[in-house]
């Protein structure tokens, strides 16, 4: 029996990380004071802190629920403690991986579909499902917490344009995906598109025959387990419930660490603030040192303290950040211990359409 090395975080991921840190402690030495921050932390009431470390974990729990009723949808049966194990794997591949916000995503739909023996394209369309339906909740918040600001404050230019260009990247981020989910014609010509680029790359020295049969398979399966979904509006409550209940579990955890260090903040704020931290997490730029001086900065804008806001931004990141790398990354890699030793024939498969065998290309040429 051949036994797998375990998985190690890469050295530029390290030194992504270690960029962002040294960015954010630069910030609040020139900008905000280190005795400020310090005075601020010694203050953290306990009572208030530790339960935004449960508000977290209860937040995961409903977004495997959301996850799992998705694949319910599709007649894939799952335990809940196997979703939350993949659960928590996709989230280490967040914490660690710099891209467009699916690193996780995809991460936990292949694991997945690995271990279980499940169609990949099925389990993809649910993790797509649940994306479109995160993306809603952002908009939704994105909109309510600018509302609630139009009414109280008058806020800079600078600053609203910045919400204004996230705002747009958010509602646009999910009119391309829910596109590109309902018309198969925009995904095989975005295919045919990289196949092009990829022949001018490599010269013809590359016969994408295979490759294109492959990924138009999955793709047409994809698609067709999208419209399984969509078909039936009334099974999409669950799990639109389950996204709803972890996003306020989530959002109490901003709630909790303000109240740790005994300053009330106003809900509009903070829904803000979330908004266009999720966002940017959507967009893949929610990385070590950024996201924190996105956060502390909005506060300070807001109105907030920098000391005060600085000091919440690191408590709340703390319980989303180290704390979620930490089990996420037992959850890491027991989940490719599992990946390992699964040795089963592929299910789940028999109710698919087919994709006709086409004529063999020759190197880049249709």
């Amino acid at each position: 029996m051949t036994v797998a090395s375990k998985p190690r975080l890469s050295k530029k991921v390290f030194l992504f990380i270690l960029i962002g840190l040294l960015t954010l402690i630069a910030y609040f030495i020139y900008f905000v004071g280190t005795v400020n921050i310090v005075d601020q932390i010694k203050q953290v009431d306990l009572y208030y802190y530790a339960p935004a470390f449960v508000a977290f974990l209860v937040s995961v729990l409903f977004s495997t629920l959301a996850w799992r009723s998705l694949l319910s949808n599709l007649s894939i049966k799952v335990t809940v403690g196997t979703a939350l194990l993949f659960m928590w794997t996709g989230l280490f591949f967040d914490a660690t991986v710099p891209d467009p916000g699916w690193s996780g995503d995809l991460s936990k739909a292949y694991m997945l579909a690995k271990t279980a023996n499940l169609d990949t394209a099925r389990v993809v369309a649910t993790v797509v499902g649940q994306k479109i339906i995160g993306l809603v909740i952002t908009v939704i918040d994105l909109v309510l917490g600018l509302v609630l600001l139009s009414r109280s404050y008058t806020l800079p230019g600078l600053v609203l344009i910045f919400i204004a260009v996230v705002s747009f990247m958010s509602v646009f981020s999910l009119f391309v995906l829910v596109y590109l989910s309902a018309k198969p014609k925009a995904t095989k010509t975005i295919l045919d598109w990289l196949i092009r680029a990829a022949c001018r790359l490599w010269r013809g020295r590359w016969d994408p025959t295979d490759f294109r049969l492959k990924a138009e398979e999955m793709l047409n399966k994809y698609h067709e387990n999208i419209r399984v979904l969509a078909r039936n509006p009334k099974a999409l409550i669950r799990p639109v419930a389950f996204s709803f209940t972890s996003w306020a579990f989530d959002v109490s955890i901003t709630f909790l660490t303000f109240a740790s260090l005994h300053y009330p903040v106003p809900v509009d704020k903070v829904l803000i603030v979330y908004a266009l931290t999720g966002s940017l997490q959507a967009f893949g730029v929610s990385f070590v040192g950024f996201t924190e001086l996105v956060m502390s900065g909005s506060y300070t804008v807001l109105g907030i303290p920098a000391a005060v806001g600085l000091s919440a931004t690191l408590l709340a990141r703390i319980v989303t950040l180290w704390f979620k790398l930490a089990v996420a990354y037992f959850a890491f890699q027991w989940a490719g211990v599992k990946v390992l030793s699964s040795r089963k024939p592929l299910a789940g498969t028999e109710h698919l359409p087919l994709v006709r065998a086409r004529p063999r290309l020759r190197h880049c040429r249709r």
